[in-house]
């Protein structure tokens, strides 16, 4: 292995690691890729399907936990963070190799016994990249969580995959990841965007994010440190992307985590911010809480977020799962999470602010370009939900709020999805059976239900992409199924709402 010149020890082993030179980076990813330390072989080693769900021996792993190769000791030095003899470590890594991880701040000598070494970092392979991250549980001792207000939480967690799932991966020329932490999606967006962002209120996230960044070879990317938008002043991006704090909080006792009485106090501030940051055509991308009120559903909420220039703006929000506030906090109370009295306050602010429902889920805040009314959305995320079923949804919305009830649907051949279902509700008279309701269903890609006409379901049982709209309305005239002076337009209506609820595609919209 060629030899490297080693940048100083650093003098305080608790600070954020600094990137080295460019021979000890380039040592450091010789040794993560010569060990094989992708997200698939440690999956493969560990018995897991995803990285996301990695558990460590300390939480009861018990396969994969064999020293016998270089992937065995990353994965127990820096993703079970346990201890391991400097004897293991020295017969499986090169001098070079251990004096780089010292020098950069991932390896430490145990300050109990010489001898023994440990991770200072997490550091994990996730999403194509190599990610570090603040240790999240200490080198002995159970797997409790130990963390300082200001940790730089792990990307590997099931939140941050809902996040990263819900981003789009097309072109764009500018994108801003707002509290970024590890700054993991702004890396991720650096291979199709321009130049991508990651801005963070504290310092050591920015120090992670670019060493993340170096560690992986990325350079159109840029690390900055501020209040939201405060270090990207005056410039305007295509995508901006955000999984902000959001848990109710009574005190800030984690940056990365707590947001205000209601969990919404980082979450306005970002949204309020868009008319000043947001191009047009440009979106917002943002996971979190949000609370549903009495009379104030979560989807107008976000709009009235938007302020005086809510009209510029389209919302779509999608929902993963919600919780009855009080009920949320008193099962975490049963499981040691949280203490009563804790709950007793939470009620108490829930009730004065009439918060009814916690709301998990993703939203998209689009600037329009062009000249039409703003719509505002709301879907239940469904089997399969993937980014292009929502870039679906969203040009479907545009499109009607632009047209209204478009008459070329009259020549369009739609298709019944396979996931549509229907149920029928009937009642015995006077020994016949009396449809009264008609419900359609769909599990995928949105979870939804509508009520519609009787004869609903004979429409789309002829739905198949060969017929038009025309030939329907024709067929249900000769049928009897509706009156013969009905205008094409009721129809148009119909079909209109039944691609907007999933129940109905057009060709080409696979």
């Amino acid at each position: 292995m060629a030899s490297t010149t080693l940048t100083p020890a650093r003098p305080d082993p608790s600070s954020p690691p600094v990137p080295g030179n460019p021979g000890e980076m380039a040592v450091l990813r010789g040794l993560l890729t010569g060990a094989g330390f992708t997200a698939d072989a440690v999956c493969a080693r560990t018995a897991i399907e995803s990285i996301y769900d990695f558990r460590s021996i300390r939480e009861g792993r018990t396969t994969g936990i064999e020293l016998n190769d270089r992937l065995d000791l990353l994965i127990r030095l820096f993703m079970d963070v346990e201890l391991v003899e400097r004897s293991t470590v020295d017969a499986l890594l090169s001098g070079e190799e251990t004096q780089v991880l010292e020098r950069l701040g991932l390896l430490s000598i145990y300050r109990v016994d010489a001898r023994l070494r440990h991770a200072a970092v997490l550091l994990y392979p996730t999403e194509s990249l190599w990610i570090i991250s603040d240790l999240n549980v200490a080198p002995t001792g159970p797997a409790d969580t130990v963390l300082s207000d200001d940790s730089v939480y792990p990307a590997v967690t099931k939140n941050t995959r809902h996040f990263l799932s819900s981003l789009p991966k097309t072109p764009c020329d500018s994108f801003l990841e707002l509290c970024a932490g590890t700054g993991i999606a702004a890396l991720l967006a650096a291979k199709y965007a321009r130049h991508t962002w990651a801005a963070d209120i504290t310092e050591r996230s920015t120090r992670f994010a670019e060493f993340n960044a170096a560690l992986n070879g990325i350079e159109n990317f840029s690390a900055v440190r501020g209040d939201l938008y405060q270090p990207v002043a005056g410039q305007l991006f295509d995508r901006i992307v955000a999984h902000p704090p959001y848990m109710p909080s009574l005190e800030q006792k984690y940056i990365f985590r707590d947001g205000g009485d209601d969990g919404e106090q980082v979450t306005r501030r970002i949204i309020a911010g868009l008319a000043e940051h947001l191009r047009p055509g440009g979106r917002l991308y943002c996971t979190c809480m949000i609370t549903e009120r009495r009379g104030a559903p979560a989807e107008g909420r976000i709009r009235a977020m938007l302020g005086t220039h809510e009209a510029e703006f389209d919302v779509l929000l999608v929902s993963f799962r919600s919780f009855e506030p009080t009920e949320y906090y008193f099962q975490l109370a049963l499981q040691g999470r949280a203490a009563l009295e804790e709950v007793v306050q939470r009620h108490r602010i829930f009730r004065d602010l009439e918060v009814e429902n916690l709301l998990y889920g993703s939203m998209v805040i689009q600037r329009k370009s062009e000249v039409r009314p703003a719509f505002t959305a709301r879907r239940q995320a469904g089997q399969g939900l993937g980014t292009k079923d929502v870039e679906r949804l969203l040009k479907w919305e545009a499109s009607i709020a632009k047209t209204g009830d478009p008459e070329w649907l009259m020549d369009a051949r739609p298709m019944t999805s396979p996931h549509c279902r229907v149920r029928l509700d009937q009642r015995l008279r006077q020994g016949d059976w009396i449809l009264e309701q008609c419900f359609l269903s769909t599990t995928a890609p949105f979870v939804v239900e509508a009520k519609c006409p009787g004869w609903t379901p004979s429409l789309l049982a002829r739905c198949d992409g060969q017929r038009t709209t025309r030939e329907h309305l024709e067929f249900l005239k000769d049928t009897g199924a509706v009156s013969r002076d009905v205008p094409g337009s009721e129809l148009i209506r119909l079909i209109r709402s039944l691609i907007g609820g999933g129940f109905l595609r057009l060709p080409g919209d696979e």
